[in-house]
């Protein structure tokens, strides 16, 4: 299972949560009744989840399926 869910868990917890609160934004029209809050709030919650990301991936470690060519090399 490590080979197919690539990742720490809290890459797939955080990537869950942003679904569900996603999900919750679209049920309570949002993205219609209170546009410039949710436009924020994503805006916000991205760069959040790529800050974790890039702070908390040790230098090396695999993120994804295929390796990344290094063009300098």
């Amino acid at each position: 299972m490590k080979r197919l869910f690539l990742g720490r868990w809290w890459h797939w917890a955080m990537l869950i949560l942003t679904v569900l609160l996603m999900w919750q934004a679209g049920q309570s029209k949002m993205h219609v009744i209170h546009f410039n809050l949710f436009v924020s709030l994503l805006i916000l919650g991205t760069l959040v989840g790529v800050i974790c990301l890039v702070r908390f991936t040790r230098p090396g470690e695999q993120i994804t399926r295929d390796k990344i060519e290094d063009d300098n090399a």
